[in-house]
């Protein structure tokens, strides 16, 4: 009856260890879609600063336009503020996309899944064909220990 009991004990110590490691992936894989999330609304928000700029740009030229000096500081000033909410809008891509085990075509510049080997949108070969061997042999060993 005591050996039952030890076998039902090592059963349900086996269950929880399960448990706990699903619960922790569950929780890194919800972290991730929340960081995703953020970065998108950020994503978001720059593009719609960059749009209310080039508004602003219009706007500008169309009330300056007897005034053609006014209405080229203006513009550059305004195109300045672009330049910088551009740079700020590629590294917040860049982020979302190591959230989502992306890289980058060094062609086009469009974003693939981080196992592909050429790029979805032209073609381009993303990484060797050899790099991809030794990371599928490398899965391959880490799989039989």
């Amino acid at each position: 009856m005591e050996e039952m009991f030890d076998k039902i004990k090592v059963q349900a110590n086996k269950a929880k260890d399960e448990a706990v490691k699903w619960t922790k992936t569950v929780i890194d894989k919800t972290n991730n879609v929340v960081n995703q999330t953020k970065l998108k609304f950020a994503i978001n928000e720059t593009e719609d600063k960059i749009k209310d700029i080039y508004t602003e740009i219009g706007k500008s030229v169309y009330e300056a336009r007897e005034t053609a000096e006014n209405a080229a500081d203006s513009v550059t000033e305004k195109c300045a503020k672009i330049d910088e909410l551009q740079s700020e809008l590629s590294d917040l891509k860049e982020q979302l996309a190591q959230l989502k085990e992306t890289v980058r075509c060094p062609k086009c510049g469009a974003y693939n899944h981080e196992d592909d080997l050429f790029c979805s949108k032209c073609g381009e070969k993303l990484r060797a064909a050899e790099e991809f061997a030794e990371e599928e042999a490398e899965t391959e060993t880490t799989a039989e220990e």
